[in-house]
């Protein structure tokens, strides 16, 4: 992680929101950037973005998947009913205050994203940072 002496307070400020909300935010200052503004975006805010971006669907589809194996391994005699009491200890007990283990660790790890961000810096996470990093080049 390097520092970006490019990064501004309101570049920094908009990468942070965005890893805190899944890349919503991140998402409207692209399409205003875009569309009302027609300015390029610093290298800093970009990436930061589009990492954004890739976590978001990769949240998304991990949820889909998950919803679909659950709906399958819950209808298995035994095995279903195992699943299932692990599904509700990670996902449905509450650990910390009321949210549940998998919660707590997801808000941990936007929290960190945003923190590194806030700092100018460029949060890696290893293989999607990767990818990020060679969608730029």
């Amino acid at each position: 992680m390097r520092r970006h002496d490019e990064a501004g307070l309101f570049d920094r400020f908009i990468a942070v929101t965005s890893y805190l909300t899944l890349g919503f935010t991140g998402m409207i200052w692209f399409l205003l950037n875009a569309i009302v503004l027609r300015k390029p975006m610093k290298a800093y805010l970009t990436y930061n973005l589009v990492q954004s971006f890739v976590l978001s669907i990769l949240y998304a589809i991990f949820t889909l998947l998950y919803d679909i194996l659950m709906g399958i391994l819950v209808n298995i005699p035994f095995i279903g009913g195992l699943f299932f009491r692990l599904h509700i200890f990670l996902f449905e007990t509450p650990v910390f205050n009321t949210l549940s283990f998998v919660n707590f660790i997801l808000i941990i790890f936007a929290g960190y994203l945003s923190l590194v961000a806030a700092f100018g810096q460029l949060p890696r996470i290893p293989f999607i940072t990767d990818v990020v990093k060679k969608a730029f080049r």
